[in-house]
């Protein structure tokens, strides 16, 4: 995976949380990923990633290190989605 399709795939993942979070009803003609998440082995897993990102984040990235903070996340949460099983 190239670092375009990282961030595609988990920009999906975190509007399917954020659908989900919010009362979405997954149907027929709605993506892979939103369908895939509420089965999926690794959810709380990655609900916990995405919260603990959301409490650090300060509102911008203003440094390299927040910089960082955000490409980190983006590879630990496509990393647990790819994940088929827990460990």
């Amino acid at each position: 995976m190239n670092e375009n399709d990282i961030i595609e795939l988990s920009n999906d993942i975190v509007e399917s949380l954020t659908k989900l979070s919010l009362g979405f009803e997954p149907g027929i003609f709605s993506g892979k990923i939103v369908k895939s998440l509420p089965d999926h082995p690794k959810l709380a897993e990655i609900t916990e990633l995405y919260r603990e990102y959301l409490l650090s984040f300060k509102g911008s990235f203003s440094t390299t290190e927040q910089t960082k903070s955000l490409s980190d996340f983006r590879f630990k949460l496509v990393e647990l989605y790819n994940t088929e099983s827990p460990n």
